[in-house]
């Protein structure tokens, strides 16, 4: 069995208590009646270290599945008709169990003392297992690592995780949690009020796809989203950015907040009120819990430790990836074949952590044709895999980059395609190029006629609540 490959591995004890397994399983001997709660709370993977106890363990689950009360005689048939009842150390070792324990008024302490010493067996165990898989030539250090890293998890969320509970004890703090939310959404708020509306706010487990042709404004309507979470909701968001450095990042996020011109700041042509502003914002966008990361050799195995990382420390509420295509791959025989799985892995992820996770990606250049008034799904770049993925695929859209003409140069589309939990929608947005930011739209019938005139006495438009 696993236990004695762990002590051979070793010339030390592993971590056990043979007393406390034989004070619980006799316990459960005395007092039927606490079995229930006890299973509740037991891992049957690995819980007990001696064997007999495991087996002794098993057949008290058989015998309460089956509804037959839990005594000496009844363990002792289940036993026999199993063929273990030698294996069990015999019926004067179950009536021997059953005589050494007085109650079971330590029973909870127990179970949680046993479940420690299991988890170190655990982590001794899988240790072990890595070390084999380094020592093989064959495999990657990438490879090792995330199955390290997911086994290593895997032993943390089992300390964590809920075993099933009475349903009100779900319904009343969903109740208070839908009391408290903003605008009544259930997930992470993006700014954008139409498509708030539309999703319900970003859902944990999502897999967003933001696409879209060079130039058009992935990063600054991902960055938009990532400020408003960030800054007005207070939400935990990383920004994992593979095509531009954090300081451009937190260029155009000071920019964006405050409404200044981008190219005044870089030319360090601010006026004492732009100043001002910027100073301003510098408190609150420090103390916003948006985490950057501007590895540009970024692969999928990394991100998704980063993320883990973020998640066990209660740090993170939303992922963004800009963009999927610039992730670094591993050894897949085709293009296609190694986006499709990261988009795998990134789906993974959000189901693993339980929250929303949007990825940039681009779009192929059919999209430029002439005749094609709108991107369609089959437009995702390098893998059909994408579109299958994704919970959401959404496109932006800006007719200025096709037309050039002064009267769409603030006007944008979001179009969401698909949505596998509600409708699809276009959504009118206001985008200002000066800001690098996306708005709501100004009026019901876009942002193509807001007035803007950054040299106009510095004027700035009423784009509508941020």
């Amino acid at each position: 069995m696993a236990n004695n490959d762990i002590q051979n591995m070793e010339n030390r004890q592993v971590p056990r208590d043979t007393d406390a397994e034989r004070t619980l399983l006799g316990g459960i001997l005395r007092d039927p009646e606490s079995f229930g709660n006890i299973q509740a709370e037991v891992d049957d993977d690995d819980f007990f270290y001696l064997e007999k106890h495991q087996v002794i363990w098993h057949a008290f689950c058989e015998l309460y599945k089956a509804g037959t009360e839990i005594e000496l005689l009844t363990l002792s048939v289940e036993l026999e008709q199993e063929g273990k009842l030698q294996l069990a150390g015999g019926k004067e070792y179950l009536f021997d169990l059953m005589e050494s324990v007085a109650s079971t008024a330590n029973a909870m302490w127990t179970v949680s003392h046993l479940k420690n010493k299991s988890v170190l067996r655990r982590l001794i165990k899988s240790s072990s297992e890595t070390i084999q898989k380094a020592m093989d030539p064959s495999n990657s250090p990438d490879e090792v690592l995330q199955d390290a890293e997911r086994n290593i998890f895997a032993i943390a969320d089992k300390q964590v995780k809920d075993t099933l509970k009475p349903v009100e004890q779900f319904v009343s703090p969903l109740l208070v949690r839908l009391n408290n939310r903003k605008d009544g959404l259930t997930g992470i708020p993006t700014g954008i009020a139409d498509l708030d509306q539309l999703t319900n706010g970003l859902q944990p487990s999502d897999l967003i796809i933001l696409a879209a042709r060079p130039g058009v404004g992935k990063t600054s309507f991902a960055l938009t989203i990532a400020a408003n979470a960030a800054i007005d909701y207070k939400k935990n968001v990383a920004f994992f950015s593979l095509e531009m450095d954090g300081m451009q990042l937190a260029q155009r996020l000071l920019c964006s907040r405050a409404q200044i011109d981008q190219s005044r700041l870089r030319n360090g042509k601010l006026n004492r009120d732009e100043l001002n502003k910027l100073t301003s914002l510098v408190a609150p966008i420090n103390m916003a819990p948006l985490f950057v990361d501007d590895n540009a050799d970024l692969g999928i195995m990394e991100l998704m430790s980063k993320a883990r990382g973020l998640k066990h420390k209660g740090k993170l509420d939303l992922v963004i990836i800009d963009y999927l295509q610039l992730m670094k791959t591993g050894g897949e025989e085709s293009r296609a074949v190694a986006i499709g799985a990261i988009s795998r892995g990134l789906k993974i992820l959000a189901k693993d952590l339980q929250v929303p996770v949007i990825a940039l990606a681009q779009l192929s250049r059919k999209v430029e044709e002439k005749g094609r008034d709108r991107p369609q799904l089959s437009d995702l770049r390098e893998s059909g895999s994408i579109e299958q993925d994704a919970d959401m695929v959404w496109f932006v859209e800006r007719k200025f980059v096709q037309t050039h003409r002064e009267e769409d140069k603030y006007s944008a589309t979001l179009i969401v395609a698909k949505h596998r939990n509600g409708s699809v929608k276009d959504i009118p947005l206001s985008f200002v190029p000066e800001y690098t930011t996306f708005y709501n739209a100004a009026s019901e019938g876009g942002g193509g006629d807001v007035p803007y005139s950054p040299n106009a006495d510095d004027s700035i438009p009423d784009f509508g609540e941020f």
